[in-house]
């Protein structure tokens, strides 16, 4: 799951995401087929999990390693 559609920033994708779940719990409240939407909430409550964890750790998280490596790089640098 954690391999993402390249098309779309993360941050839109998890708005896509919490708006297709909310679309889904409305559905499954207002219809009387309720029970073949269940699949798509539990398909969507994951993308929607994901995406936002992605964005509120995973990014940052890259982003130091990043800056990290590069600190490394810099005294490895002045060492020599």
């Amino acid at each position: 799951m954690l391999t993402r559609y390249m098309g779309i920033s993360p941050k839109s994708q998890s708005y896509l995401f919490s708006f297709g779940l909310v679309l889904c719990l409305l559905a499954m409240a207002l219809t009387d087929m309720w029970l073949p939407i269940v699949a798509g909430s539990f398909i969507l409550t994951a993308l929607t999990v994901e995406a936002w964890i992605r964005v509120a750790h995973i990014l940052p998280l890259q982003e130091e390693i990043r800056q990290m490596k590069e600190q490394v790089e810099q005294l490895h640098s002045k060492l020599k």
